[in-house]
């Protein structure tokens, strides 16, 4: 069976109604179930496979906008769904559809708040934008193995990076330097110093002689250094295709600011 077989087999207890369609496209009209209890929108969607998964996005744009990175919507109006660095997207049973269809009810119910609350709900579980998100990815697995202090620092926004002309790139915790990471050598500039995992204060160790933080330490700031360049290149290069803000979303990386959006190519 196709991925929309799957699909169109399991709609009913996902709350979507096929309209029309084949094994290539169809079209349904989903109502995600809102916790007031409220009656939810009718989004109208279409849905079409690509190899073993599919893409979804609204049949016209009126509900949502045709385009918005902070909103997870890509340039052509398609959903970003699920993270590609870290999770499978492909639909091969009725379990994977279930899952796919949980992954698109609850995008729609963000997208409501979000239009409320000009920002995406659950910033810490944000993911960046195009080849960032790899990076992002990369800074994550590295925070997981020094410890739930600096992942949680790290979801946050709390955690940052910067890179100095000397050669060095400044890791800063709540605007305090951490550490520096000498960027040619790829180590950390003063081994001698007290690790900054979680199990610091407890084991009292160098960075040299705690496992392998080390070299964690420098792959989580070399990560976040490239993830904030992607990011950084990102914006640019939708800014240069003149893609318009659509000024739903506060601190839009297309927009200067809400009143002066990106002109849209004539």
């Amino acid at each position: 069976m196709s991925p929309l077989g799957f699909l169109r087999a399991t709609a009913a207890q996902n709350h979507a109604v096929l309209l029309d369609g084949d094994d290539a496209t169809a079209r349904f009209s989903v109502q995600p179930p809102l916790p007031s209890g409220a009656p939810s929108p009718e989004y109208k969607l279409v849905i079409k496979t690509i190899g073993q998964s599919v893409t979804a996005a609204e049949i016209d744009p009126t509900l949502l906008p045709e385009f918005c990175p902070e909103r997870h919507i890509n340039p052509g109006g398609t959903f970003c769904l699920y993270w590609a660095e870290a999770e499978d997207g492909d639909i091969v049973d009725e379990d994977t559809a279930n899952l796919w269809w949980g992954k698109l009810l609850l995008f729609l119910r963000h997208q409501r708040t979000a239009g409320k609350l000009r920002e995406w709900p659950g910033q810490g579980d944000a993911r960046a934008h195009g080849n960032a998100a790899r990076y992002q990815a990369q800074a994550e697995q590295e925070a997981d193995v020094l410890g739930q202090t600096l992942r949680q620092a790290l979801r946050d926004n709390r955690l940052t990076t910067k890179k100095r002309k000397s050669g060095r790139i400044g890791l800063y915790l709540n605007g305090k330097r951490l550490l520096s990471v000498f960027l040619k050598e790829r180590r950390v500039m003063t081994l001698r110093q007290r690790c900054k995992c979680a199990e610091a204060e407890q084991r009292r160790l160098p960075i040299v002689d705690c496992d392998d933080h080390g070299a964690a330490i420098v792959r989580l700031v070399l990560a976040m250094e490239a993830w904030k360049s992607a990011e950084a290149e990102f914006s640019k290069t939708f800014k240069s295709l003149a893609y318009k803000c659509c000024g739903t979303m506060d601190n839009c990386p297309l927009a200067a600011s809400l009143t002066d959006p990106v002109k849209e190519a004539a």
